[in-house]
């Protein structure tokens, strides 16, 4: 090429860099965003965007990272510590949000059923007998009140295989207290918890009466609970709760990832819930869902 030639060339050499998607791209690195681990004892960092991918690294709870790209299937890309992978988007906290688990991720027909026990009336333990009998899995958030005062209860529901969270200690709203007040409140509940069942509550918190805020998630996030809202209430904690509502309020709102809620100690949980839960799973069960423990609900859908 002569250079009278490539003289003529240079201006359409620009101009087509200019329009290249590769030139946007070089103009610089993708921005990372401060992170930090959150909701659990640790993350793993996987070589893909995959639970089934390989680990390369843990960084713990409270160990900051960076994030370098988007989400991809539940996944961020992080660096830390000069390892680079991806973890799972709900245990990456950033300076704007702090993840919770109010819907699983859906793909595999999973509903989560939550049984919150500190309204105050007497337990109905039988509701859980049907579950257990029926092999029906399901998570339990007891306040730190109730497990102090119903200790065996609380090492019996454990004994029978429920999963045991924590509801809090006080039903009192967290968005109403302190950070040292909040902060009171988890720790307090968690050794309740602990003297009750011998080892300490699974790393899920759901709060009472569903008070919670960014400040509040980020602090239950930073004790190293996963923060839970339910998406869908059975409406069974008062004194009018009837079967009939509870299953119409379950079950034409069920989609693939709700977390229902109930509870195990409202004034009409006899009378209630004990008769409309054998219903709806009957009913959610011929819909083909699976009934999951909130541990297996945090988790991506197993690869087909």
């Amino acid at each position: 090429m002569t250079p009278g030639r490539l003289t003529r060339l240079l201006p359409l050499l620009g101009l087509l860099t200019l329009l290249s998607p590769l030139a946007v791209v070089a103009e610089g690195p993708v921005p990372h965003i401060a992170g930090t681990v959150v909701g659990a004892n640790g993350v793993n960092i996987r070589s893909c965007p995959r639970s089934e991918c390989d680990v390369r690294a843990v960084a713990l709870l409270g160990d900051r990272l960076s994030v370098t790209g988007d989400e991809v299937d539940g996944f961020v890309p992080v660096e830390w510590g000069g390892v680079t992978g991806y973890a799972y988007t709900l245990y990456v906290a950033t300076p704007t949000f702090t993840p919770q688990l109010s819907q699983g991720r859906p793909g595999c027909n999973r509903v989560a059923l939550i049984f919150n026990v500190g309204v105050g009336y007497e337990s109905r333990l039988e509701i859980l007998d049907n579950l257990k009998e029926e092999r029906i899995a399901a998570t339990i958030f007891p306040m730190g009140w109730w497990a102090a005062k119903h200790p065996d209860l609380l090492k019996q529901i454990e004994a029978d295989g429920f999963p045991i969270g924590s509801h809090g200690d006080q039903r009192v709203n967290l968005t109403d207290l302190s950070d040292a007040a909040v902060k009171a409140d988890i720790a307090t509940a968690a050794k309740a918890i602990e003297r009750a069942i011998g080892k300490p509550p699974e790393p899920y918190f759901t709060p009472y009466a569903a008070a919670m805020d960014e400040r509040v998630r980020g602090m239950i996030a930073r004790a190293g609970y996963l923060p839970v809202m339910y998406s869908l209430p059975a409406d069974d904690w008062d004194f009018d709760a009837d079967p009939d509502e509870i299953f119409m309020n379950v079950v034409p709102n069920i989609t693939d990832g709700t977390i229902v809620e109930f509870h195990l100690d409202a004034p009409a949980s006899a009378e209630a819930t004990a008769i409309a839960l054998p219903w709806i799973i009957e009913r959610l069960r011929d819909k083909g869902y699976r009934f999951v423990t909130i541990a297996d609900l945090a988790r991506p859908c197993p690869e087909s």
